[in-house]
């Protein structure tokens, strides 16, 4: 009888147990609900009157859906890197850069020590006065010792010009490859030359496979920049900084105009900012492989395309569609946020502009190298005071 009771109040236990657990999933799978309702919301994303229903494939149109946009651009991406590395970089960049006088010169690490290897890990090269008299203490070597140490482990881990070389000559042949295949794609597309096409019967536009794959493969192409930024990082922090929040504002721009069917007018945005990376990136490598004249001679050309592409085509051209021909077609409030994110584009092309101008000024009147369009990569400034610290 005891033995009954004591095997019916556990069993009374193991359900309430199980109907408390029960009630936590459903009130989570509640919560997840709503929350992914209040994300997707139709009135926010779509035209009045449009529920998410009405834009699936059908017969007579293929149009962009979301779940792609989700799913291959980061598949895409990790394809991406893994070519960059295993094919690009190593098979036909690196005999470029040995054919161009980049040598790939490491400096050697320091013998091993654990303590300061910790320290490293936690302060870089400029520890506190008091960790750094400590630690030395425990390495049993004199303080001036342990900086020398710290100065030399960081040479020996920073990527060198050679590394740069191979990561600009890659960047060169996606952007290249992205230019050509776009402006291919697109010649024939009827809303490259009448901009109005880009709103008329939205939100019913069909979506060709070139330009879907030229969409998910141009977007995929920044996801493996922002994946490999944030493995190996390549500039300083200002830098790293700025060319983070231009690629996020990418991102988020071309999914946002993938989700809202505004595809038209984003191939517009990425052939005008597109063609000017190209001659940026060739000056770079030449600079590494110490071909100043001819640098300066494809900086002025990419002067001009950035100017020609971000500064004008780009707000005369693509804003104005959007700003003065698109808002006659759309009024959800979706389509104000996708005028914000270009506009900040346009901000941010603009700050660039700025130091672009700069760079250039200084160069025309005070016969400065163009070192600045690689010390924003974290290396000739810092390898010139580590040096003369030594």
């Amino acid at each position: 009888m005891c033995a009954a009771a004591v095997l019916w109040a556990d069993n009374d236990d193991d359900d309430n147990t199980n109907s408390g657990v029960d009630g936590i999933t459903i009130q989570v799978a509640g919560l997840a609900q709503w929350v992914w309702r209040g994300v997707w919301r139709e009135d926010f994303w779509l035209p009045a009157g449009l529920r998410w229903e009405d834009l699936e494939n059908s017969e007579t149109h293929q149009l962009p859906q979301t779940r792609d946009v989700l799913l291959w651009p980061l598949v895409m991406a990790l394809v991406f890197l893994a070519v960059q590395h295993l094919w690009v970089e190593p098979r036909l960049l690196a005999p470029l850069a040995r054919s161009a006088g980049v040598a790939n010169n490491r400096p050697p690490p320091p013998r091993p020590c654990p303590p300061l290897e910790a320290v490293y890990r936690r302060h870089k090269t400029k520890p506190p006065r008091s960790v750094l008299e400590e630690v030395a203490q425990q390495a049993s070597m004199a303080t001036r010792q342990a900086e020398h140490w710290l100065r030399v482990r960081h040479r020996s881990s920073r990527l060198t010009q050679h590394d740069y070389f191979l990561t600009s000559g890659a960047t060169v042949v996606y952007h290249f490859c992205f230019c050509l295949a776009g402006w291919v794609i697109m010649y024939n597309k009827p809303w490259v030359w009448d901009t109005s096409l880009c709103w008329r019967e939205y939100p019913y536009h069909n979506l060709d496979s070139d330009v879907r794959w030229y969409y998910i493969l141009v977007l995929a192409f920044y996801y493996s920049v922002l994946i490999s930024e944030a493995i190996i990082p390549r500039r300083v922090n200002d830098g790293r900084l700025k060319i983070f929040v231009h690629h996020i504002c990418t991102v988020a721009l071309m999914t946002f105009s993938w989700v809202c069917n505004f595809i038209r007018i984003g191939t517009l945005v990425l052939l005008v900012h597109e063609w000017a990376d190209v001659p940026l990136l060739i000056a770079k490598m030449l600079i590494y492989a110490h071909k100043k004249s001819l640098a300066n001679v494809v900086f002025a050309i990419f002067l001009v395309s950035w100017i020609f592409t971000r500064c004008i085509m780009y707000p005369f051209w693509v804003m104005h569609s959007v700003f003065f021909e698109g808002t006659t077609y759309m009024f959800m409030p979706s389509a104000y946020l996708f005028m914000g994110l270009l506009t900040l584009l346009l901000v941010l092309n603009l700050l660039w502009t700025v130091l672009i101008l700069r760079v250039f000024l200084r160069t025309i009147f005070t016969r400065v190298e163009l070192k600045e369009l690689h010390t924003s990569d974290s290396s000739a400034s810092d390898e010139e005071s580590t040096k003369k610290q030594d």
